[in-house]
């Protein structure tokens, strides 16, 4: 993008006249600033190379807050590689419905300096380059944005350090083999407790012989285990850590 450089004609009335130095040739992109005017929000302003005679650029100039600015035209900026300092002249041009008149006027020293070897380039060709940077930036963050998201989604772009164990399809495909396991671990479970109950039949014998546990209920708070209904039950109740039971005869 331009850098713009920004010279100041600052008008002391009564005088219609204003000298401004600090350009530089071959630099490009230079903004003419104007104060102490009160000039129209759009108006036009006439440059030249010549203080008399020949043709005129015009650019139009935007007034805000009293103070107007307007572009330099590059061409002038380099004056077909002069070798000696010059001058740059600028009229105010007012005009309204019926009539147009020139009212100030500004002589702007430019120096002269040695031509670079890549210069600058007028306006069009500038403003040409400067797109086609602008889309080669965007396209490069695309790019990268689209490599970001490919990263986080399935990995396997070398982009940022442990992607491929740390995507979306990476813990999908976790989260599917877990789910797969969970009913066959629910069924080892089941006969994990089977066996244990089994294993232990031997000692679940009362004074009414062996007891087998055919159904469990929560009842207000209370776990109850039941066997043969006509015989007993078995009542266990938490208090605090410890967990108490105990057997009624029917």
């Amino acid at each position: 993008m331009r850098d713009f450089k920004i010279v100041t004609a600052v008008y002391e009335p009564p005088s219609k006249t204003a000298k401004v130095y600090g350009l530089d040739q071959y630099d490009y992109g230079q903004v003419l600033r104007i104060q102490n005017l009160q000039l129209p929000m759009a108006v036009e302003i006439h440059f030249a190379l010549q203080e008399r005679g020949g043709d005129a650029i015009t650019r139009i100039g935007t007034t805000r807050d009293g103070v107007t600015e307007v572009m330099i035209p590059d061409s002038m900026l380099e004056n077909n590689r002069t070798a000696n300092d010059y001058d740059i002249y600028a009229w105010v041009f007012l005009t309204d419905e019926s009539a147009g008149k020139t009212e100030y006027k500004i002589s702007m020293r430019v120096k002269s300096r040695p031509r670079p070897e890549v210069p600058g380039t007028p306006e069009e060709p500038e403003l040409f380059r400067e797109a086609v940077a602008a889309v080669n930036v965007a396209a490069d963050r695309a790019e990268s944005a689209g490599k970001l998201a490919e990263s986080w989604a399935v990995g396997e772009t070398g982009t940022r350090d442990g992607e491929d164990r740390d995507n979306a399809k990476y813990y999908a495909k976790q989260a599917s083999d877990i789910a797969a396991e969970i009913p066959g671990a629910v069924k080892v479970g089941k006969e994990e407790i089977d066996r244990y109950v089994k294993a232990k039949e031997a000692d679940l014998k009362g004074e009414t012989g062996n007891v087998y546990f055919a159904a469990f209920k929560v009842k207000r708070g209370r776990l109850k285990m039941y066997s043969d209904p006509n015989v007993d039950k078995v009542r266990f109740r938490r208090k605090g850590s410890r967990l108490t039971y105990r057997l009624k005869i029917n």
